[in-house]
């Protein structure tokens, strides 16, 4: 449930006492048995930071049988007491919950966040913007400006993207890329990817290509695929930063084994040509495969041609056409036409046999 234990908080009323900070050692150190021996007597007293803990335990099941009703008591009372990382815990029960408590949550977020919890601040944004209209979102933004004033790395973000698109404020693309900068530079990896992308397009500030390639890098380092397909097209065109086919195919091969469509499509090029790799036909055929089944166009378009002229699989002429056809179905004019073309090199029994598997693909 990602409860928070921030025995330290200096918002809170009153830190631990030196018995509950033994049994937040305990719990760190795995050993819940020991931890609820300490908290669960205290917690039954009233001690709020014990209450706390042996919310925890019932919430995670740790030492104890899961029960969600004994941990949202233990922290309600806990959060009826001011500690606000209690307060917090219940807003991530609430909605967590199946169904999803939208409401308790804002409520108990709402506590949180005003008391200073930069996260639950974060998190009822988020439930804000969700709810929909102008007023939600304004009142999402004065969060995020909250959090952000501690310098966290997600509100940061949050305000980027909000200015970006004008919800909740007016539209300010400068804006945004200052604060995807305040964030990027804190390690938030979506905030690299929308720096990188801001620089690379222009978008609020000056094209910056070598700028958008670091932090392309960074945010491909921490495992964004769309900043390593991205980067991947940097190395490949020596785009603000120095031409690496090795590199391109380092960081395509990334993005496509995240499941990327334009990156496997990209890898299984250069798979085909030797470049930057040694040359496989095979596993070139089996990106563009799968680069192919999500829909991507120019992917179907190749793997009509791998399959036409067998280049590293079994020639399949009915299937050529099926890819060829699906491709030309989302506007691919050379597909359009290579679909043409190998129709007429077909079989009357091809042709029953390919227009049949491009209607159960289609499915």
């Amino acid at each position: 449930m990602n409860a928070s234990t921030q025995p330290d908080n200096p918002a809170n009323p009153k830190g631990p006492s030196g018995a509950d900070q033994d049994g937040f050692a305990a719990f760190e150190r795995g050993d819940y048995q020991a931890a609820r021996e300490i908290w669960e007597a205290r917690a039954e007293a009233g001690w709020a930071w014990a209450q706390l803990g042996m919310g925890i335990l019932y919430a995670e099941g740790l030492g104890v049988e899961a029960d969600a009703g004994r941990a949202r008591e233990y922290w309600s009372q806990a959060a009826e007491q001011g500690l606000i990382d209690a307060s917090f815990n219940m807003g991530v029960m609430a909605e967590k919950a199946d169904p999803a408590d939208t409401d308790t949550a804002r409520h108990w977020y709402g506590r949180a966040a005003e008391a200073g919890h930069v996260v639950a601040q974060n998190n009822l944004a988020v439930l804000l913007l969700n709810r929909g209209g102008e007023a939600a979102a304004k009142e999402a933004i004065q969060w995020w400006k909250r959090a952000a004033e501690h310098g966290d790395p997600d509100a940061l973000n949050s305000l980027g993207v909000a200015h970006q698109q004008g919800s909740g404020c007016a539209r300010d693309r400068a804006a945004a890329a200052e604060y995807y900068a305040r964030a990027a530079e804190a390690g938030h990896r979506d905030a690299a990817f929308n720096l990188a992308l801001a620089l690379e397009q222009g978008d609020g500030v000056a094209t910056d290509m070598t700028g958008a390639a670091h932090w392309y890098r960074q945010a491909a380092e921490a495992g964004d695929p769309d900043a390593a397909a991205r980067l991947g097209n940097l190395c490949r065109d020596g785009n603000g930063t120095q031409e690496d086919l090795t590199a391109a195919a380092h960081w395509y091969r990334a993005a496509a084994e995240a499941g990327h469509p334009q990156a496997q499509a990209n890898l299984g090029v250069l798979l085909e040509r030797g470049l930057g790799v040694t040359q496989d036909e095979s596993a070139a055929a089996a990106w563009y495969l799968a680069s192919a089944r999500q829909g991507l166009a120019p992917a179907q378009y190749n793997m009509g041609i791998v399959l036409a002229e067998g280049r590293g699989v079994e020639a399949d002429l009915p299937g050529a056409w099926v890819w060829f056809a699906r491709a030309a179905d989302q506007g691919h004019k050379p597909a359009a036409e290579a679909r043409d073309y190998v129709h007429q090199q077909l079989t009357p029994e091809q042709r029953s046999e390919a227009e049949a598997r491009k209607a159960e693909t289609s499915r």
